[in-house]
């Protein structure tokens, strides 16, 4: 690889790997060039960069990465879809990019998350988990129920010690 045009794609790739959490690797054929850079579009702002990349140069640029498990991946055209801080965000935008048009949406060929690959049925289960603050919600629900059903049974063991006590003064009075 003398060319300097390939070497530096292969440094600014590496860089990109190293500092991604999140990959999806996507068979982009049979999609249209407008219907790809709406899906650009789309993705940029949801904060996931889209990206066409050649096979070679992505195999030369994986290695010593967390990257380097896609290796087996990097055949036949392929889009990289990756995110540097939500390690969900590329499987969701794809999701709902698949529910708008099917037709205009890359098909999952794999997955990277935080140096995991993962299949792409499991990239399709990543994007149906709940979001981030959906799961924080819940889980402070369940951190909260103990507390409220203790607030309950006590304040429920108070009134019946105070019914208790005004059964016996209104017994006492009546005596």
């Amino acid at each position: 690889m003398a060319n300097p045009v390939k070497q530096e794609a292969v440094k600014e790739l590496n860089a990109v790997f190293q500092k991604a959490t999140a990959a999806v690797l996507a068979d982009y054929q049979g999609i249209d060039a407008p219907s790809i850079t709406e899906l650009r579009t789309t993705m940029r702002s949801r904060s996931v960069e889209f990206r066409v990349i050649k096979n070679t140069l992505a195999k030369l640029a994986a290695k010593n990465t967390p990257f380097e498990g896609l290796d087996a991946n990097f055949k036949g055209p392929v889009s990289l879809l990756l995110s540097y801080d939500d390690p969900v965000a590329p499987a969701k935008v794809l999701a709902d990019c698949r529910k708008a048009d099917a037709k205009k949406t890359p098909k999952v060929i794999c997955g990277m998350v935080e140096g995991k690959v993962i299949s792409a049925d499991e990239v399709k289960a990543l994007a149906d988990l709940p979001s981030r603050e959906q799961l924080l919600s819940q889980m402070l629900s369940v951190f909260q129920g103990p507390t409220t059903n203790f607030a309950g049974v006590f304040s429920s063991l108070l009134r019946k010690l105070v019914g208790t006590l005004d059964a016996v003064r209104e017994k006492k009075a009546s005596s």
